[in-house]
């Protein structure tokens, strides 16, 4: 038989799960009971809130947390995970890829190769024999050269990928070219494709699966048509980190290899 206390250990949650529900289904067909319960609930509301209802309230909020972690949390994983493939794919040149930028004096202009899956930006699947492309991040136009180096050091060898021309601009929305700077540095001087010639010295050039990547890829760009980039100046500029006196009176940017 149900008794008063009965119902007040129910109201200030003492009962477990199995007697509480025991206890609601006996209420469900005893109007009289019902009525004794609501008593006892106002008459608990003399002290402010019912203790019934914090109880009830409290109970009702630790539930909710469990929902909450159980739910919440492997969606946070989820897009967490989402995130990191999209940081992959879509990061900017040097924030996850094997070529990082390294140095240079601007940030305007974004290196790509045309992958199995697309253009996108330099990282461990490049190959030497995959064309390359750029696009301007910042307003303006300008002239833009594109060199690639072979080694390291002063004995190492420059390739113009994509040298500049006092009639080609680049903006955001201009098309952009596409190169090829497959180039293996070895053996004698061999033939050189059209409109870009090799600045180095014992350059053979090849495409294909046997083509080395590059140690180095230098993009240059300006407002201006861009001064001759040999390749002593090339290497200079990358020994001594653009402290050359009297400053540049251009941009540019270095990507590297990872080691």
């Amino acid at each position: 038989m149900l008794t008063d206390l009965h119902l007040q250990k129910y109201l200030q949650g003492m009962l477990s799960d199995k007697e509480s529900k025991e206890l609601e289904a006996i209420l469900e067909k005893n109007p009289e009971m019902r009525a004794k319960l609501e008593s006892l609930k106002n008459q608990s509301e003399v002290l402010g809130k019912p203790a019934w209802q914090r109880i009830h309230l409290e109970r009702s909020s630790r539930r909710g947390s469990r929902t909450r972690y159980t739910t919440l949390l492997p969606a946070l994983l989820m897009l967490v995970v989402v995130l990191m493939v999209a940081q992959h794919w879509f990061a900017r040149p040097g924030e996850n890829s094997t070529f990082t930028m390294s140095g240079g004096n601007g940030a305007g202009v974004e290196l790509l190769y045309n992958s199995k899956s697309g253009w996108r930006y330099l990282d461990a699947d490049y190959k030497g024999s995959d064309s390359l492309t750029f696009s301007v991040r910042i307003p303006g136009a300008f002239h833009v050269a594109v060199a690639a180096v072979y080694g390291n050091g002063p004995d190492a060898e420059v390739f113009m990928a994509w040298p500049d021309s006092p009639d080609r601009l680049y903006d955001q929305k201009s098309a952009k070219p596409v190169f090829l700077p497959a180039y293996r540095p070895q053996g004698p001087k061999g033939a050189q494709p059209d409109g870009a010639p090799a600045l180095g010295q014992g350059a053979a050039f090849a495409s294909g699966p046997a083509s080395i990547p590059p140690s180095q890829i230098v993009v240059f760009y300006d407002d201006a048509p861009l001064p001759e980039l040999n390749t002593s100046r090339i290497l200079d500029l990358l020994a001594s980190h653009g402290n050359e006196r009297g400053g540049l009176d251009f941009q540019y940017q270095v990507f590297s290899a990872g080691r």
